[in-house]
């Protein structure tokens, strides 16, 4: 699909859908008590954090005011909606990937890492001798 052939609301329920799944990742240094306070509760809690809400709110924003845009101006803003709507499945997918491999190297072997390396591009690996 393309920006031009995606409804608009189709790319605005995506964006938020993906900002909503966002899980931000635990700061290592100890947070002041003003940033505390605005940038996340605890992990058990259900609840939006401050920042999350607040980027709701500007995207639902801007959807609502490039409704009222001139027509390329709209198809402007719908290209860059699209573009933000890819990238983001893009960087969910690629950290979704980055999780599965991770310590892969400590628990397989350089075969078996190969193997897979081969069957994510949609490759099989030749039969090798087993005295090599």
């Amino acid at each position: 699909m393309t920006a031009a052939s995606t409804p608009p609301l189709h790319i605005l329920r995506g964006i938020l859908r993906l900002t909503k799944s966002a899980q931000p990742k635990p700061v290592s240094a100890a947070p002041t008590a003003a940033s505390a306070a605005t940038t996340t509760l605890s992990p058990a809690s259900s609840q939006p954090t401050n920042n999350e809400i607040t980027l709701r709110q500007h995207i639902i924003s801007q959807y609502r005011e490039s409704r009222s845009l001139p027509p390329h101006k709209a198809k402007t803003q719908r290209k860059i909606a699209y573009d933000y709507y890819i990238l983001k499945q893009d960087l969910v997918e690629r950290g979704r990937l980055h999780d599965l491999d991770q310590g892969a190297d400590e628990k397989l072997s350089p075969k078996e890492l190969s193997r897979r390396a081969a069957a994510r591009a949609g490759l099989q690996l030749p039969k090798l001798d087993s005295d090599l």
